[in-house]
């Protein structure tokens, strides 16, 4: 059985690292993942799960550098991943492509994850010595590695632009969840995402969403535009249309959302809940789900998660995010940044949510998410190996 070495940063609740654990999990092949960094939640239900990790995050960097090529000389790996950014990531990665090259495992496949697109807002810090290095590292791991993956074709195209690299080096995998339970089949208050009627025929009416409860899963940090979506909830408020909204997800501008909320007379209405792993309550609970990002996104899973939950989706147009929702009826894209149009785009979302209405949409919507399957984009990756 072929064995993959998976590079992380850290282990916490993001979508790349849960990807990981999918990978690990589904793989037909055996993958192990060395988290360099940090540790986290995701990284401790991992070694739960009988994944093997390695935590080298308390090491000074040369002693994860010498632990690191020790773990590749003895684990006989046909492949090695590189999923997260970083100067001392690349430097790491590096040393063991050089350590391949020097003993002659020519057998052993080098691949960088481009997770993210290739933004000067967020790869550039102002200091210019350490914006040249990290670029030039950058730079040397696309080139040096054997495959490059892309979750998007808008995340590929980034890069290759920006380094000049050939469109033919860059496989697009797109990010899956599991698609096999598909919708909840809860009834929860003004909310019923299915009910069957006629048990002799099980054929099933699909009723109306709460339009009032919209959802937000993500990091709390000022790119993923959740201070637009606050602005839209206290607009939305003024014109007497009165709604909540679950805030799933923490990071460094949680605080300054949390008093803008305060500021803007919306804070009864907005709840922050932090990390929440197990999403199935809100999922069977709120209506719309919305996703205000602010910078080119490279994909987004939590709009592909709540589209097959039957939620209807309100989305940034930038990005990748428009290769998830390719036609009108698979969701709603707004102009990133503005709370008027975010407003108005959830005023449709809850006419597409009115009994009447959403049975016409969610057929559209789980069509669309179905296509997006985990088991999928496992085998692309390992098809690479």
């Amino acid at each position: 059985m072929k064995k993959v070495l998976h590079l992380l940063s850290g282990g916490g609740a993001g979508g790349i690292e849960i990807l990981c654990e999918q990978i690990g999990l589904r793989g037909q092949y055996r993958h192990e993942f060395c988290f360099l960094f940090s540790g986290g939640v995701i990284a401790d239900r991992m070694k739960e799960e009988g994944l093997t990790t390695y935590d080298l995050s308390g090491e000074s960097f040369w002693n994860k550098r010498r632990k690191l090529l020790d773990i590749f000389a003895e684990g006989e790996y046909s492949a090695v991943v590189v999923h997260h950014e970083g100067v001392k990531l690349y430097m790491l990665y590096e040393a063991l492509i050089r350590f391949a090259e020097k003993g002659k495992m020519l057998d052993v496949t080098f691949i960088k994850y481009l997770h993210c697109t290739f933004d000067d807002s967020d790869f550039y810090t102002g200091k210019k010595v350490e914006d040249w290095l990290h670029h030039y590292l950058l730079g040397k791991t696309l080139a040096d590695s054997d495959r490059l993956v892309a979750v998007s074709e808008f995340a590929g195209m980034s890069y290759a632009d920006e380094f000049g690299l050939d469109d033919d080096r860059i496989q697009v995998i797109y990010n899956g969840i599991d698609v096999s339970d598909g919708e909840s089949a809860v009834t929860d208050g003004k909310m019923t995402r299915r009910i069957e009627q006629e048990q002799c025929t099980g054929k099933e009416e699909v009723q109306s969403l709460d339009g009032s409860r919209l959802l937000y899963i993500g990091r709390l940090v000022k790119v993923k535009g959740v201070d637009v979506l606050i602005k839209a909830v206290a607009l939305l408020k003024k014109q007497g249309n009165v709604v909540t909204l679950d805030i799933l997800g923490d990071g460094e501008a949680r605080k300054d959302f949390e008093k803008l909320s305060s500021d803007l007379g919306v804070s009864e209405q907005i709840f922050f809940h932090g990390v929440i792993l197990d999403k199935k309550e809100y999922f069977q609970r709120d209506g719309i789900f919305v996703y205000p990002s602010v910078w080119q996104e490279a994909f987004g899973i939590s709009i592909i998660e709540a589209m097959s939950n039957g939620l209807i989706c309100v989305a940034s147009e930038v990005g990748g995010i428009p290769e998830i929702i390719t036609e009108k009826e698979q969701g709603i894209l707004f102009e990133a940044g503005n709370a008027e149009a975010l407003a108005t785009a959830i005023v449709e979302a809850q006419r597409r949510g009115d009994a009447g209405n959403y049975q016409a949409y969610r057929d559209e919507i789980l069509s669309r998410a179905a296509e997006f399957d985990i088991q999928k984009s496992v085998e692309q990756l390992e098809e690479l190996v």
